[in-house]
């Protein structure tokens, strides 16, 4: 530091005095002039920038101030898009309007004597002391030109950025719409040429599924397909991962499991039971077959399936019931061979063919038969020619017509009440009951024709 400017710094800290001999010779004007430079602290060797900065600190002091709030609310976040444009736009019109403007220092009022007294001083001051007071007042409005400049760069930056952030959003939003629609597009496209190439043979696949049913209800399988469930899994597998595989693998595998009942129930008998839906009586049950109830889901198939089960047992049950018959009879005769006895039936549901004994069922002694409902009318003269060969069962017959009843649900086993009622064109004609006495229908035990009175039944007899 100058020892100039040493001098000033120590002038400058004590306290400022307006001297009254020389306020005696200045005008009213320059006296109050005078005397804010004393209250403001202005010395006479200041500068013209330093009496500036002086006389008016509150203002610099207060422009500072509004400086900083300025700084602080830039950094406030920025709001939603359509208010970023906006703002944009202003800061690029402030900043326009801004970039054409220089800040100038204010000068100093004078009147006309002032400005003699000042042009007095001016000449009458040291040269060297003018040069460095002019280097002060350009370098402060260099620096204040340079603050605007900086400002106003500032705002273009800050504008430039904004726009810049603007169009990275809208070309980032572009480019994923883009990819997007173009990634429908495919999928849509692949989606097109998978049904395409699905559906040639899903029509295969319901084509033959169809062929494995004997009616457009799919009530009945027919046997001859059951080899060729293969193929139709083969093509169950080629729908994979399509959407029409779901449901196409739960027709398949309803099919499948209603096949299995099937073989599983045949192959229980000599030759199969079950034949495309219908149950054939005559088949006979195997020495050694087991029966467990079977359930596929399919209504009428299960109805078959029942009474083919129950056709089975009963034939069990008669070999069973025949081959104990068989050894009692043996051991009764042998031990009443020299006892004969002749008794003569006491009524008409006591009669018995010895032939057909074993098969008769129940004894309807106590029982109230109903034989006013019999399709044929008893023929009391017929019924006491118990030895009337017309009286005896065809081969099978018997056996055939208590299974049928047992299939469905007539008969339980053997509990059952069966009777002699005519003899008709040779033909031996018998009325089922059941335990109870209720009659269930009339029987040809030659033809195995049998009809009833339920509803929807034969009106006709077969003679």
């Amino acid at each position: 530091m100058s020892k100039k400017r040493r001098n000033r710094h120590k002038k400058e800290v004590q306290e400022p005095r307006f001297d009254f001999d020389e306020a005696k010779e200045l005008t009213v004007g320059q006296a109050i002039r005078k005397n804010e430079e004393v209250e403001a602290g202005v010395l006479p060797e200041d500068s013209i920038l330093d009496k500036y900065v002086k006389q008016h600190k509150d203002e610099i002091e207060a422009d500072k101030f509004a400086t900083r709030q300025y700084k602080k609310e830039e950094l406030v976040e920025t709001q939603s898009l359509d208010d970023l444009i906006q703002e944009v736009r202003e800061a690029v019109e402030e900043s326009e309007a801004s970039s054409e403007e220089v800040p100038i220092l204010p000068p100093l009022p004078l009147d006309d004597e002032e400005q003699g007294l000042d042009s007095l001083l001016l000449e009458d001051e040291n040269p060297i002391e003018m040069t460095e007071e002019v280097e002060e007042e350009q370098n402060l409005s260099r620096l204040e030109q340079e603050g605007s400049e900086k400002k106003s760069k500032k705002g273009f930056v800050l504008t430039a950025l904004a726009f810049v952030s603007v169009i990275i959003c809208v070309s980032a939003y572009y480019v994923y719409r883009q990819v997007n629609r173009s990634t429908q597009e495919i999928q849509t496209s692949q989606s097109s040429s998978s049904e395409q190439n699905v559906q040639p043979i899903l029509e295969d696949f319901n084509s033959q599924y169809d062929a494995f049913y004997t009616d457009s209800n799919k009530t009945a399988l027919k046997n001859s397909q059951f080899d060729k469930l293969s193929q139709l899994k083969t093509l169950l597998d080629k729908l994979e991962g399509s959407r029409e595989h779901t449901l196409a693998k739960s027709k398949y595998d309803s099919l499948a499991t209603q096949i299995k009942a099937i073989q599983d129930v045949n192959a229980q008998f000599e030759k199969p039971a079950i034949v495309d839906g219908v149950l054939d009586t005559n088949a006979k049950v195997k020495s050694d077959a087991k029966f467990t109830d079977i359930k596929t889901g399919n209504t009428e198939l299960d109805k078959v399936l029942d009474k083919a089960i129950s056709l089975g047992k009963s034939q069990q049950t008669s070999v069973s019931s025949s081959s104990s018959s068989q050894t009692s009879s043996s051991n009764s005769s042998q031990t009443s061979s020299n006892t004969i006895s002749e008794t003569k039936p006491s009524s008409s549901n006591e009669t018995r063919s010895s032939r057909s004994e074993v098969n008769m069922g129940l004894s309807s002694a106590g029982v109230a038969v109903q034989r006013s409902a019999s399709r044929v009318a008893y023929n009391q003269s017929a019924i006491d020619d118990s030895n009337n060969s017309a009286w005896d069962f065809a081969d099978g017959v018997l056996e055939q017509i208590l299974a049928t009843s047992r299939s469905r649900g007539y008969i339980t086993g053997n509990q059952y009440i069966l009777e002699r009622v005519n003899i008709v064109n040779g033909n031996g004609y018998y009325n089922l009951y059941k335990p109870d006495g209720t009659y269930l229908f009339t029987l040809n035990c030659k033809t195995g024709y049998f009809v009833g009175n339920g509803s929807g039944h034969a009106d006709a007899l077969d003679f």
